[in-house]
């Protein structure tokens, strides 16, 4: 069973301490699976950006499945403009 983190509507440089404290609190040494439930995220900066890649890295040392789930068109073009989208599983 997957341990789900409901994000907020924006992800930028003023929040992403905190939303990357709490999304990292959800991994634990043993892997585990974590969804990101992005469905009322509207921005995502490039801080929010960093958030995700240093919880998929962690998350995929552990031997865990880090997904986004609820993904908006609009932070869907910020992931495949990135690269993101190469490398993080995304629920459609």
């Amino acid at each position: 069973m997957a341990t789900v983190y409901k994000a907020r509507p924006r992800i930028d440089g003023n929040n992403a301490p905190e939303v990357q404290e709490e999304i990292m609190a959800l991994i634990t040494g043993e892997g585990g699976d974590v969804v990101v439930d992005l469905s009322e995220t509207k921005y995502i900066s490039s801080a929010g950006l960093r958030v995700l890649l240093s919880a998929h890295k962690k998350l995929k040392a552990a031997g865990g499945r880090f997904t986004l789930r609820g993904v908006s068109p609009t932070v869907r073009e910020i992931l495949d403009v990135t690269g993101f989208s190469g490398f993080l599983e995304i629920e459609t």
